[in-house]
């Protein structure tokens, strides 16, 4: 299965770094056309949600949780930013997702990882722009294996 998910982000990220649709045609265009472009964060957007706020969050919550994380990475390339941990020991992430779901300005609806590493957003869904919501839907898997693959390679 990982193969195969590095495979689908590959290619992907390829059809990504060619740069605007207009230059992918045929099979491929359909991948551009369904990822749509990437959302730029909210001009009003709450501090809770920037690579400082939510880097501020995880630290917290780990501390509330008396683990220690070995790398927090925050994806602020787009809107929503996603959030990349990695523990120090197994079964480490349920405790830290525990005193995530504590914390009123965050959202924790799952991600992806172990019970060592995990990506996720934690950005409530009413925080996204309206209009790009489903925009933000299509890319999110794919941005959150994207910084899976990124944490898992510098452990």
């Amino acid at each position: 299965m990982k193969i195969h998910t590095s495979l689908i982000i590959a290619v992907l990220l390829g059809l990504l770094f060619v740069g605007c649709s207009k230059h992918v045609t045929g099979p491929n265009q359909v991948l551009i056309d369904y990822l749509g472009n990437p959302v730029a964060p909210p001009a009003n957007m709450d501090a809770a949600y920037t690579k400082e706020g939510l880097t501020s969050a995880m630290q917290e919550a780990a501390q509330a949780a008396n683990i220690t994380l070995t790398t927090v990475a925050v994806d602020d390339s787009e809107f929503p930013f996603l959030v990349g941990v990695v523990s120090a020991n197994k079964g480490d992430v349920e405790k830290l997702k525990e005193q995530i779901r504590k914390m009123t300005a965050y959202n924790y609806a799952g991600g992806i990882g172990s019970d060592t590493r995990m990506v996720m957003n934690l950005v409530p869904y009413s925080a996204f722009p309206t209009d790009a919501s489903q925009r933000i839907q299509h890319r999110m898997m794919l941005r959150e294996a994207i910084l899976s693959d990124k944490i898992n390679r510098n452990h």
